[in-house]
């Protein structure tokens, strides 16, 4: 679990008791944030739903920029 919050903390604004809720509310990868929907991160105790668009933003800027590093053909 340690690991999973350590990672998610690399998002702006995320702390570690919000990586704590975001673990324990499945969301354990940036990817899996990138991927959520702003509804389901919403539900999470005591999210501001301002600060869960920029959660979601950043973290499917971070996973866009990590896909196409893996490309060859950008290369």
């Amino acid at each position: 679990m340690k690991e999973q919050m350590k990672e998610l903390q690399k998002l702006r604004g995320i702390g570690e008791v919000l990586s704590r809720r975001l673990v324990e509310s499945s969301y354990d990868t940036i990817s899996k944030v990138a991927a959520a929907e702003v509804q389901g991160l919403a539900r999470i105790a005591r999210m501001n739903p301002q600060k869960v668009k920029a959660i979601v933003t950043q973290a499917r800027e971070m996973t866009g920029k990590a896909e196409k590093s893996h490309h060859t053909w950008l290369r």
